[in-house]
């Protein structure tokens, strides 16, 4: 007997392949407008570093000292903006250097808490209480909990399957309007589980359903998706990844042996540097990203990155591009940004600039990169994604990076 079905209903990797960027939480400080001015001077309020993936939240440029009764923990970033109540986070491993019995709770949940010394250029504030190990939880954008029939404050199941397998129960899930998705643990948790910012992981809820038109239930396979960075060149996984280009570009044969001595012979463009990863979905290259640093302007290049067409539009796509941007960040923690290659692929290029302006990138002004500095016969758009409010990208940023671009590629 045949069951006329849904196709909404039965796209399999489309909306059963719920993924979470992993954001690994180290120490720092929310402090409250009044501490600002004590540990900064008076009328001084909080200056942004990088935002953060909630939004409204960023890294402040200000960091303090934490001191306890055995140490200190020196440059603690502050996060902001000011919220109503100090509260310093820490990991399990931090509260030893400390020597404060800090207990794990929620953010916000300070009853009870032991307090610190927050040392500063202007002055010194001693909290009675505010310590605490932050559980994990996850920032969820409403639109997504309302595809997976979550709501605020629900608990879920997170899997991580990488070099370890490791799971996390009774997950907090707090429901954010703007923003990114992100599952949030400390630097205890990720090391444990051989993760950090970027990488991803699953989550598992008792409401993920999949149902026919007549309501029956249907077995559903979830995997996850893995990253992976290129460190040898000749690398199965490598060479299946670049392949994997002319499938979704239109590039010259050359392309092949360029990637694969740039990765051989590393200082061949020195002082710049080249990277690949891969997306893998059991043991399949589906995935590939390779991007440029530039320590000249501080900034990266992304040239690549593309999935295979069958694995398209499950969002594994702007996965890789968050594990690139947090790699650079990580590696590379001057980053001002990120320009970005939109070339002509086999399907369109619009598909692709609007996938950067969705991930924050701006387009930059054609006049500053005139196409026949860039390749001549291939049709070229430049975006920029900042990762600092102060990034500058100027004329003379766009001579320097298509100057090295021009002798790199």
């Amino acid at each position: 007997m045949s069951t006329d079905m849904n196709p909404e209903k039965v796209d399999f990797p489309r909306k059963n392949k719920w993924l979470v960027r992993i954001g690994v939480s180290r120490a720092h400080v929310h402090l409250s407008q009044r501490h600002v001015e004590t540990l900064f001077g008076k009328g001084n309020s909080l200056t942004i570093q990088w935002d953060l993936g909630q939004a409204g939240q960023y890294a402040a440029r200000e960091t303090v000292n934490v001191v306890g009764m055995k140490g200190v923990l020196q440059n603690v970033r502050i996060i902001g903006p000011e919220r109503s109540e100090t509260q310093v986070e820490v990991s399990r491993t931090d509260t030893f250097i400390l020597g404060i019995d800090a207990p794990l709770r929620d953010s916000g949940n300070l009853a009870g808490t032991p307090g610190a010394v927050l040392i500063g250029p202007k002055g010194v504030v001693v909290l009675e209480r505010g310590c605490i190990i932050p559980k994990y939880h996850i920032h969820m954008l409403a639109r997504e909990a309302e595809e997976l029939e979550i709501v605020n404050l629900d608990k879920v199941s997170v899997l991580i399957i990488g070099e370890k397998i490791v799971g996390y129960h009774d997950v907090m899930v707090r429901l954010v309007k703007d923003g990114i998705t992100e599952f949030h643990i400390d630097t205890d948790e990720a090391n444990a589980a051989f993760v950090d910012t970027g990488d991803i992981a699953m989550i598992d809820h008792k409401d993920i359903l999949t149902k026919d038109n007549i309501g029956n239930l249907l077995d559903v396979n979830s995997d996850l998706i893995k990253f992976t960075q290129a460190k040898y060149p000749l690398d199965r996984d490598v060479l299946d990844g670049i392949s994997l280009l002319k499938t979704v570009f239109d590039y010259h044969g050359s392309v092949e042996n360029n990637i694969i001595k740039k990765l051989q012979q590393p200082e061949s463009i020195k002082p710049n540097k080249y990277y690949l990863f891969t997306a893998s979905e059991r043991n399949k290259i589906i995935g590939i990203a390779s991007f440029y640093w530039i320590p000249a302007i501080n900034m990266a290049y992304l040239e690549y990155l593309g999935i295979m067409p069958d694995f398209q539009n499950r969002g594994i796509g702007i996965f890789l591009f968050h594990k690139v941007i947090a790699f650079l960040e990580k590696n590379h923690p001057e980053i001002e940004g990120v320009l970005l290659e939109v070339r002509q692929n086999k399907e369109s290029i619009d598909d692709r600039e609007r996938f950067f302006l969705n991930a924050g990138a701006i387009s930059v002004d054609k006049s500053l990169y005139p196409s026949d500095k860039i390749k001549s016969g291939q049709q070229i758009t430049l975006m920029f994604k900042p990762e600092i409010h102060e990034a500058i990208l100027n004329s003379v940023t766009m001579e320097i990076a298509l100057r090295t671009l021009n002798q790199i590629l």
